[in-house]
């Protein structure tokens, strides 16, 4: 039985004047987006990389052969779904390459009231000119400082209003150019004594760079350095409405992990940046990451919910589910029933090769994104294991090629038999996640 008979079966179940039913996954540009994120080394004396800033939401350039627009962010003027895009996108590790971040968060962010997406070794979290040195901020400042955090006064001019800001900082940055030359090794002298670390910025010639180091700058940055990078990738932005049902589920403490991993998996977006997020928590461990199931124990409920208040802030769209998404899950709950050994792999290969299919990327792209151990790469990239071989039958099942099947091993009846069962849940799941 092919594929196009399975979703028939399905229709003629399905009630209602509107067909329920998926067409076979593509490519689809509308489930997606163009991320795009500016960085800059941040260098020590003997122009050693130390770390980057981040730039967030870098427009699209002027024309084909022009630079990319990077406009220096305040601490306040960066935008919150920038922020919850780009990490939920890169993940940590892909803005950093293991380097800390030196990022300029809305004050929502540093104030506690959207969560902080690294862990306080991860970043130094960065003031701008317009950040107001008022009674909220300061106290903010000071916790964040109690939990590890490093702060960074930037574009520091000696102003009186910021100067409570540079009190609790731990690294001051200052625009030699953009000050008299006469006034510089005062704001030195006045940020040493309060034992902050001194950045340079706008280094733009060797002569900028010389001269920051004669007057004792421990940091430098700027295009003499490095001129700015531009980071971006496609990406599944994930659903509102899986969002807000999850938020709402994770209040119950007795919520078992199948519900979790259920609701998290029915959003290929959602889980894409979950697997992301997990493979930086994972990061020095032994364990390589294997699953979405895997990937959620990582995590832990807690660290869950910060990132999915990241995702809606991100803009995630209230549509609809559409049909190539609901195609994505019957192919993953049919890889998980065919895959007696490994069902939780077999569950997470066939959503990333839906996923690559609706980015319109190539799987190990989306393989590589997702920090994939090399049990589940190998499975989703060379069909190895029982979770390789189910994927690589069911697709065989999708395409309606019979000798592709037989190779594997496994019947077309076992097949198209898992593959209707799961069409049936995937719907059931979509049923549900919309209250009807």
């Amino acid at each position: 039985m092919s594929m196009q008979a399975d979703l028939d079966d399905v229709a003629d179940e399905s009630e209602g004047d509107e067909p329920l039913v998926p067409a076979p996954p593509a490519a689809n540009p509308e489930l997606a987006r163009q991320v795009r994120v500016g960085r800059h080394g941040v260098y020590d004396g003997r122009r050693q990389l130390s770390g980057y800033r981040i730039v967030f939401g870098v427009p699209e350039p002027s024309g084909p052969g022009s630079a990319p627009v990077v406009v220096r962010p305040g601490g306040d003027q960066a935008n919150a779904a920038a922020v919850a895009a780009a990490f939920g996108t890169f993940g940590v590790d892909g803005l950093g390459d293991g380097k800390p971040l030196f990022v300029g968060l809305p004050r929502a962010f540093l104030t506690g009231i959207v969560p902080i997406p690294a862990e306080p070794s991860q970043v130094v979290l960065e003031l701008g000119e317009h950040a107001a040195a008022d009674a909220e901020l300061l106290l903010a400042v000071t916790r964040l400082r109690q939990a590890g955090y490093r702060v960074a006064v930037a574009d520091y001019r000696g102003d009186g209003v910021r100067a409570a800001l540079v009190e609790l900082a731990d690294l001051v940055s200052i625009r030699i150019a953009a000050l008299p030359s006469l006034v510089v090794p005062g704001l030195v002298q006045e940020c040493r004594s309060r034992g902050a670390t001194l950045v340079a910025s706008g280094i733009e010639d060797a002569a900028s760079f010389a001269h920051a180091v004669e007057l004792g700058f421990d940091l430098y940055e700027g295009r003499y350095l490095q001129r700015p990078m531009l980071l971006e990738r496609r990406v599944l932005t994930p659903s509102q409405l899986v969002c807000v049902r999850l938020l709402g589920e994770l209040a119950d403490p007795d919520l078992p992990m199948s519900r979790i991993e259920q609701l998290v998996g029915s959003d290929p977006g959602l889980t894409l940046r979950v697997l992301r997020t997990a493979n930086s928590a994972a990061t020095g461990s032994a364990a390589e990451l294997s699953s979405l199931r895997q990937a959620l124990v990582l995590l832990g409920p807690r660290r869950l919910r910060s990132w999915i208040v990241l995702a809606l802030l991100d803009g995630g769209s209230s549509r609809e589910v559409s049909h190539d998404v609901w195609s994505v899950l019957a192919r993953a709950q049919a890889c998980q029933r065919l895959a007696a050994e490994h069902p939780d792999l077999g569950y997470t290969v066939g959503l990333l090769s839906g996923a690559a299919e609706l980015l319109g990327a190539q799987a190990d792209d989306v393989a590589t994104g997702a920090g994939l151990g090399t049990q589940a790469s190998s499975a989703l990239l060379d069909g190895d294991g029982d979770a390789g071989r189910a994927l690589v039958a069911v697709l065989a099942h999708e395409r309606d090629d019979l000798d592709a099947l037989a190779r594997t091993g496994l019947t077309p009846l076992d097949v198209s038999h898992a593959y209707l069962e799961s069409l049936r849940s995937s719907l059931q799941l979509v049923h549900d996640l919309h209250g009807d």
